[in-house]
Parts: C-alpha cells; structure tokens; sequence
C-alpha cells in the first residue's frame, strides 16, 4: 500500500463546530465526503464545492454527494444544507417535508438577471428575446447621399415626363417682296425665315426607373421603402449532458 496523505474527518456536526488552522483541511464522513477549508477562526471552514453549486455530468447517475437536477422532490431533512441554500426557488415539493430540485430536462440555462432567478420562459431559452426561429423583420425608410459608381443593368426603364420652361426672348424675321398683280405695279412682303437667338434652358422631373439595379451606384436622394425580411430558421447544434447539484 503506498503512503497516503490523510485530512482530519468526522461527521457534519463535528466539522460545523471545528475551527481548524489556518489552511487546514478536513472532510465530512456524513456529508457525503465533501471537503473543507479552514483559516483558523471560522467555526465550519468553507466548503471547496459549496451547497447548490451545479454543473454538468456526463453519466447517467448522479455521483455520491451530488443529486440530479430533473426537477425530484426530496427530503428537507436529509439534505438540510441544500434546503438552506435554495430553499423553494424550484419548487415547494409538498408544502412541508420536501423541496423541489432543478429540472433541466430538455432545456438550457440562462443567466438570471433580468428573469426571476429559478423561473422558465413560456419558449424555454428564447424567453430572453434570442427567437431562433424569425417571422420576418421589417426596416424603415433609407435616404441616400450623392455618390456616383459604375455599372448599369436592368429592365423596364421608363420616364416620368420631360417639361420645359422658359424660351426665346429676340426672334429675327426675314421678308421677301413679290407683285401682287401681274396687270400693274402692285408689290407686297412675306416671312420667308425666322431666326431665333436668345440661349433658353429645360426643367426636366426626377426618372423612374422601375426594376432597374444598378450596381455601386446611389442615388441623390434615394428614397428606400421598408423593407422586409422572409422568416430565418437557425439551428444550434446541442450535445445531451445530464445537469447535477451540490448537496
């Protein structure tokens, strides 16, 4: 048998009473073996895996001084500590001897701050607002800035009207004289040009271009509908481990 490093031992009551030196460690014999630090003046020390803590395990069953977290109900007496530590959080048990245990069958945990701590959402973890499954998102109106890029594809391009303003402000009138009557001397005039000089501009509206994308190109004040998103589905792949809790 190789040597062994032993720790002073002895029931649940006799450690709660022991003071201990500081640093020195001892085990419970009733209290499922758990261990004990002590730093020469707190009668109990401090459990190095305290009442409640929880973690995961990957059996079945539950090892020695742990219980499973599937939502049981068991006694206030046998496992008084943990009793004191969580109380009813979980469950009233029957109202008088028994206390109800977490139950993380087919669920997650979640970080209780703003949620009651031991409550469940009506959609299990997507309570917090993280859906997995969406039903479609809709976005306001987006304007624009002007910016110019390159590239243009599309069909169905169609105008909205083309109205013009303003005009010519001289016009210059070329006459011609010719005989009226071929039996005297008779003669008149007639326009036979015009000539316009004075520069004049057009007001063209805003295109509609229905149907066209445009690749890297923005328009001076473009005016974006809301948009819509269709439903997204994500899926998380998930690994089954059983939940366990410090007695």
């Amino acid at each position: 048998m190789p040597t062994q490093l032993q720790f002073r031992r002895g029931t649940a009551a006799q450690n709660n009473s022991f003071t201990g030196a500081a640093g020195e460690i001892s085990t419970d014999t009733s209290d499922y073996a758990s261990i004990r630090m002590h730093d020469g003046s707190t009668a109990g020390g401090i459990k190095v895996l305290p009442s409640g803590m929880i973690c995961m395990h990957g059996a079945a069953a539950a090892p020695s001084g742990w219980l499973l977290c599937e939502g049981s109900s068991v006694s206030r007496t046998t496992y008084s500590e943990l009793f004191a530590t969580i109380g009813t959080t979980y469950g009233v048990g029957d109202g008088s001897t028994t206390f109800t245990l977490p139950n993380f069958q087919d669920r997650a945990p979640y970080g209780a701050s703003t949620f009651t701590l031991g409550s469940t959402t009506a959609g299990e973890i997507n309570g917090s607002g993280q859906n997995t499954s969406g039903t479609g998102n809709t976005g306001t109106g987006t304007t624009g800035a002007s910016t110019t890029g390159t590239g243009t594809t599309g069909a169905s391009t169609t105008g909205t009207g083309t109205t013009g303003s303003g005009g010519p402000t001289t016009h210059t009138l070329t006459t011609a004289t010719f005989a009226t009557s071929a039996k005297d001397s008779s003669t008149s005039s007639a326009v036979t040009a015009v000539s316009d000089h004075a520069s004049h501009t057009h007001s063209i509206p805003g295109l509609s271009v229905p149907g066209l994308s445009i690749p890297g190109l923005s328009v001076p004040g473009l005016s974006i509908p809301a948009l819509t998103v269709p439903g997204l589905t994500v899926t998380h792949p998930a690994v089954a481990v059983k939940f366990i809790i410090k007695i």
